[in-house]
């Protein structure tokens, strides 16, 4: 009788010390309601979209977050981003320039760690007239290398400030580029970078404990092939080519090369799209980069 009772509780341990089950459930994913874009709206050429876009993993974690916009037969890549969300699931709002397509379909995917995915979609009209915006103009911005103890190294575009390492502190989440020079290719690189980059600590230390780190994506094929013409750059008054220069197909947030006279366009996390006229780049680590930006407003 001992053993029989002995025996049933080792039973009832080895169950109880079984791993739960993985979470089954499958990921979520809906538009949020308000002042965003919906299915069916006309928007003219230039004119802002905002899709606000709620997710939930299904008790698993969210690990991908995919943006498509389908518009002349063309399928495009607007934003396809690793994430590891565990608690309170995705929030978001996303931005963009409606193009001269007729028609375009957005699509949202999300993924969870059990590969499980959820879409929406919605359909955008092209509307009459244009809707390109203003920009910002800043001349001349001079933006220290890594290890140069006389500049600044942080940038926000969104006003043309320059932030030191010490006077950074606090407005961290305010920063979209900084540079640094690395020996890549077999030639040294002068390049522009971003926070959330991953090789950025490594040049910055600094940056590697800040609680906000922002991407801004850089388009390196129109970088690597001059695709945007400098006289173009100089005509700019309004935002219609610095969102044209911009392929998110072809976008990183390292921008290798950037030497003296390249043309970099950029969008920043908070969405805005400008460019960069790189007026001089030293290629060693000591030096500098001097920067001519036009920004959307």
């Amino acid at each position: 009788m001992v053993r029989v009772t002995v025996f049933a509780l080792f039973v009832i341990l080895l169950a109880g010390c079984k791993e739960d089950p993985p979470p089954s459930g499958l990921p979520l994913i809906n538009f949020k309601s308000g002042a965003y874009t919906k299915d069916g709206d006309e928007v003219p050429v230039g004119g802002k979209l905002l899709f606000g876009i709620a997710a939930s993993g299904g008790g698993a974690p969210i690990t991908n977050l995919r943006v498509q916009r389908i518009a002349d037969d063309k399928v495009i890549t607007e934003i396809d981003r690793g994430l590891f969300i565990t608690e309170g699931g995705l929030n978001e709002d996303l931005s963009a320039v409606k193009s001269s397509a007729e028609v375009e379909l957005w699509r949202f995917f999300v993924m969870n760690a059990n590969r499980d995915s959820a879409v929406i979609s919605l359909t955008v009209f092209l509307g009459e007239g244009s809707a390109y915006g203003p920009i910002k103009h800043f001349t001349s911005l001079k933006m220290g290398m890594q290890n140069n103890s006389e500049l600044p190294h942080f940038l926000d575009t969104n006003t043309g400030e320059l932030y030191t390492n010490q006077s950074v502190a606090g407005h961290e989440a305010l920063i979209d580029v900084l540079g640094f020079v690395y020996l890549t290719g077999g030639k040294m690189s002068p390049t522009l970078s971003c926070p959330q980059y991953t090789s950025v600590p490594g040049h910055y230390p600094i940056v590697g404990d800040w609680t906000v780190r922002n991407s801004t994506l850089y388009d390196y094929s129109a970088v690597d092939n001059d695709l945007v013409n400098p006289s173009d750059f100089d005509n700019a008054t309004n935002d219609s080519l610095l969102v044209a220069s911009y392929n998110p197909q072809s976008a990183s947030g390292n921008c290798k090369y950037c030497y003296t006279g390249k043309i970099v366009p950029f969008r920043t996390e908070a969405g805005k799209y400008g460019l960069i006229r790189v007026i001089h780049a030293d290629e060693v680590p000591e030096g500098y980069m001097e920067l001519e930006i036009k920004v959307q407003e």
